[in-house]
């Protein structure tokens, strides 16, 4: 598909990112892995635009805008979605012949309404972008673009999306030079991602992720990519962006051995395992030995009832046997786990025996999310079957949930801003946990401690600063504590009157 009569096209991806993180994973894997086509890469040029979320649209724009670029491709995120359309608008505004193209997970789940609603988008691409694009540049027909979705007069077209069999066909990050150049200039140490596979063999409703083929890159293609993020002075910690790195019980022995062997310079190395999937305790103990100094782990909740609404698999036994050795191994780790409020199926009382259990496992903090239903989810797919509503626009917050009333929910959001700030306290959550030992009642649990601490602090002290819980995202609870800690004064006062309950509760 050629834009114009010039010698060649020009084409610009664009990411939006935060701070602290490397050049996006998936325009530089989108462009090394067109640009092997010898004709596309005589045909086009592509460069690779990423900037702060943060950054004004102004800025932005002024770096963007450029007569030049026949077409602009973006990655959405459901997090950088709003902010992505706003700027594709005026763009399309300000240079009308330009091509507008929408990837990523966000705008792939809400193809075909993005289609309807925004006219100056004129492609998306669902699912996996290097094949389909490479395909929508070289191909003159759209129907053999795999995942395109496009306007053909007034209906919306989605062809079949297609996932690349053999991994090892893409590039990873450290072979592309603007990456490699994106590092060597940064002004400071950054987080750098690598995916190792793709897919995900299990179906949780909440997820976009789900029930798609495993594929993996060999471990011959990692190593050296590792190795590049093992020496590179501007790399701080690697995360590794898998859904489950570890299943293959050979494979992951082999990774680990080398991850092990090759990081001399002992950087973290993080990723996202549920700890019940691990059921080979070698793969336990090597993990254990990564040097990192945290491991954020996902429960989101042990109710029965809805694990079996939301498809997920849970073993409380096996998870806590897993930590248990994880510690033994290496007793410096610092342990986070997350849980989600507002589940299908959950209400207040099984959202407090969810907190018990990972409270009872000292973590060092609790990530409390508010349940999103993001697009291409079940829970997005079929709300009514599942009892919710949620945001039509982005993030897709909850909204309702007929088994966990909005005054529940409150009280459950109440209770998890309670718990992050005494775990980001000094000494605090120990404090409690000794509490529980100490008073040895049958009657109260480690989590109803936190319940009646929050009733005895109402009226005596205002831990929100003036807000109310509905207008604080559980996504800015770490901000909100880190303002609250800064002032001495209240972290006295929080201290004064934990003491003041102590001495009522063990009356």
């Amino acid at each position: 598909m050629k834009f114009n009569n010039k010698n060649k096209s020009s084409i610009k991806l664009v990411s939006l990112s935060f701070p602290g993180r490397d050049l996006s994973l998936a325009p530089v894997s989108i462009k090394s892995y067109i640009l092997k086509d010898k004709e596309i890469a005589k045909n086009y040029t592509v460069e690779i635009a990423q900037y702060e979320i943060g950054a004004s649209d102004e800025e932005i724009l002024q770096d963007l805008s450029d007569t030049n670029v026949d077409l602009y491709g973006f990655t959405t995120y459901v997090w950088n979605l709003d902010k992505i359309l706003l700027l594709a608008k005026i763009l399309k505004k300000n240079l009308p012949r330009t091509t507008i193209v929408l990837g990523g997970p966000e705008a792939s789940g809400l193809a075909e309404t993005i289609l309807r609603k925004h006219i100056y988008v004129d492609y998306i691409f669902k699912g996996e972008g290097e094949v389909a694009f490479r395909t929508f540049l070289s191909s003159t027909n759209r129907n053999d673009v795999p995942g395109l979705v496009y306007r053909n007069n007034t209906a919306i077209v989605s062809n079949p999306e297609s996932e690349l069999k053999n991994l090892d066909e893409l590039a990873l990050p450290y072979e592309n030079e603007d990456y490699r150049n994106f590092l060597n200039k940064s002004e400071s140490t950054v987080r750098a991602a690598i995916e190792t596979s793709r897919g995900c063999p299990f179906s949780c409703a909440y997820c976009t992720w789900g029930e798609r083929k495993m594929r993996y890159f060999s471990l011959e293609k990692l190593k050296p990519a590792f190795k590049f993020l093992f020496n590179h002075p501007k790399v701080r910690t690697i995360y590794i962006t898998d859904s489950n790195p570890f299943l293959r019980k050979e494979r992951s022995l082999k990774l680990l051995k080398f991850l092990i062997k090759h990081n001399f310079r002992k950087k973290p190395i993080t990723f996202e395992v549920s700890p019940e999937y691990l059921t080979n305790e070698s793969i336990v103990e090597l993990i254990s030995q990564l040097n990192n100094e945290e491991f954020a782990f996902g429960v989101q909740s042990t109710s029965p009832e809805v694990l079996k609404r939301i498809k997920r698999k849970f073993d409380a036994n096996l998870y806590r046997k897993n930590i248990q050795l994880i510690r033994k191994r290496n007793s410096a780790v610092e342990f986070w786990f997350s849980l989600i409020i507002g589940l299908p199926g959950d209400n207040y009382s099984q959202f407090l025996d969810s907190t018990e259990f990972v409270l009872k496992l000292k973590p060092e903090g609790i990530y409390f999310h508010e349940l999103l239903c993001l697009p291409g989810s079940d829970l997005h797919k079929s709300p009514e079957k599942y009892g919710i509503e949620y945001m039509q626009e982005a993030p897709h917050k909850l909204v309702k949930n007929k088994t966990f009333p909005q005054r529940e929910y409150d009280r459950a959001k109440s209770l998890a801003y309670l718990i992050y700030l005494i775990h980001r306290t000094p000494n605090l959550s120990e404090k409690f946990y000794n509490l529980y030992k100490q008073n040895n009642s049958p009657n109260y649990r480690l989590v109803d401690y936190y319940v009646r601490f929050l009733e005895f602090l109402q009226g005596q002290f205002d831990i929100l600063g003036g807000k109310s819980i509905q207008d604080i995202s559980s996504w800015f609870f770490e901000q909100k504590v880190s303002d609250f800690l800064v002032d001495p004064t209240n972290t006295d006062q929080l201290a004064h009157l934990y003491l003041s309950f102590k001495r009522k509760v063990t009356v």
